[in-house]
């Protein structure tokens, strides 16, 4: 498959922010951003060397498909970082893209960031993403309700091999 992860650029963020407008997309990913304004903001921040937020934009076949990033990356307490995977083009969906491309980010953080675990929710109703999730190798911590949506999180665990 010809997936590649690159570096985000704020025309990627201004492209992203467009495309998950979308109210089926709005429906199954728990977004906290409300402006693209605040998109930029959080990007410009996220470029800081002491960022606590890092992501690629994922390419497949040469065309900008998705974004990939993790989030609240906390090197000193919880040795922790949450993900977060969106696909936004809808014709692609359920090909393996995301897979692929989580398996190779999530090595990336691991070998980047002081961690020993990634955390990711996702509502109970996206089957796609509990299955991305599983596949790659993250266990089903707990169900919860929130703003009366159903949401699972759910962890994976770093061994580092000595």
């Amino acid at each position: 498959m010809n997936i590649m992860l690159k570096t985000r650029t704020k025309d990627h963020v201004v492209t992203f922010w467009e495309k998950t407008q979308d109210d089926e997309i709005k429906r199954l990913f728990p977004f906290s951003i409300e402006s693209l304004k605040e998109a930029l903001i959080l990007f410009k921040e996220s470029l800081r060397e002491d960022a606590l937020s890092y992501g690629k934009v994922i390419y497949f076949e040469d065309k900008y498909i998705g974004d990939i990033w993790c989030y609240g990356i906390d090197e000193s307490n919880e040795k922790m970082a949450m993900l977060s995977v969106v696909i936004f083009e809808k014709g692609l969906w359920g090909r393996g893209i995301a897979t692929e491309a989580t398996k190779t980010f999530i090595k990336e953080v691991f070998n980047k960031f002081d961690i020993e675990k990634i955390g990711a929710f996702t509502y109970s109703n996206n089957h796609s993403s509990i299955g991305l999730l599983k596949k790659v190798g993250f266990c089903e911590i707990e169900t919860f309700i929130e703003d009366g949506i159903e949401s699972i999180y759910f962890e994976m665990r770093y061994v580092r091999h000595h």
